[in-house]
């Protein structure tokens, strides 16, 4: 979360703009039926030239106080239409997800926008996805889940991003406004796996929601083994999080195989150290390379952290 006595000015913003300081990495999303990447999530870094490498949750409250959002969202919808567009240039038909805030979803420009970028990188509607924290609905539902709806006429694909909050109402989680629905982190599933039986509780009503609507259920924040195994049969389809990779330039996902994960799924091959240092390689962030030991808690992945999505300006 943003310090206000942290030595960011408009200055800085100014120059991370023109100068191009932003940069997105991305984090893999995976099929738990067959293994495959079907898609990413992307998130922002800020390059800054003499405080290093910011990760969002340092910078993100500053870009929203400034008001300039949406200026920051442009240039995430920009970059994933671009790598949309070489990537199916190499036969890789993996979507990309932008997280919006609030600003975002009050813009009536935005399905426009989007469907212009569809045109300009001739790709089609469904490859970028759009990611909403639940948080972002809590004020003014009725109108932004109609902004949500001119997004699905388009074709765009929308994701509720949950985060083990419960702010909307069960009837509004329809195909209607969504398309997909993410639950994370690794506590909250692994929690609803001990009481599935019962069917009682947010993860359980929601992955009956979601199933009754049509709706794909991706789990996030996954970061161990344990979390993963009962994914499938609790009704989850994708998974992504720290245990499969954590966020990652273009030029790493391009040289990463997922082909790895079934076999550990089925007991073919144990999910040993060396198997996720590899899938960890090359990463966009050298200081998150060290595996922990196994008597440390697992960190937390500031770019999926649930404070950020309450913030409400997750990019």
């Amino acid at each position: 979360m943003f310090d206000s006595s942290f030595p960011l000015s408009n200055d800085d913003l100014d120059l991370a703009f023109t100068q191009g300081q932003f940069a997105v990495v991305f984090q893999p999303k995976l099929s738990l039926i067959d293994g495959r990447t079907l898609g990413v999530e992307s998130f922002v870094r800020w390059h800054h030239p003499e405080l290093g490498t910011l990760l969002p949750g340092e910078f993100l409250s500053f870009i929203g106080s400034a008001g300039r959002l949406p200026e920051l969202t442009d240039l995430m919808l920009h970059e994933a239409a671009r790598v949309v567009s070489h990537w199916r240039s190499q036969q890789r038909h993996w979507t990309v997800a932008v997280n919006l805030s609030t600003d975002d979803l009050d813009n009536p420009h935005l399905p426009k926008h989007m469907c212009d970028l569809f045109t300009a990188y001739s790709i089609p509607s469904d490859t970028i996805s759009v990611d909403i924290p639940e948080a972002a609905l809590a004020a003014d539902p009725d109108r932004r889940l109609a902004a949500l709806s001119e997004l699905r006429k388009k074709g765009i694909s929308v994701t509720l991003d949950a985060a083990g909050i419960d702010l909307l109402p069960l009837e509004k989680i329809k195909a209607e406004h969504f398309s997909e629905l993410k639950i994370g982190g690794a506590s909250l599933i692994k929690f609803a796996h001990s009481v599935r039986h019962s069917r009682k509780g947010i993860v359980a009503e929601r992955l009956e929601v979601a199933s009754a609507n049509g709706l794909s259920v991706t789990a996030a924040r996954v970061e161990d083994i344990e979390t993963i195994k009962p994914l499938a049969q609790m009704g989850f389809s994708a998974a992504q999080g720290t245990f499969f990779r954590h966020p990652d330039t273009q030029e790493g996902l391009e040289n990463w195989s997922s082909d790895w994960l079934m076999p550990v799924l089925l007991g073919e091959r144990p999910p040993r150290a060396d198997t996720i240092a590899r899938a960890r390689a090359d990463l966009a962030d050298p200081d998150l390379l060290r595996l922990p030991d196994a008597s440390e808690p697992s960190g937390l992945n500031e770019d999926a952290m649930p404070a950020d999505k309450l913030e409400m300006v997750v990019h």
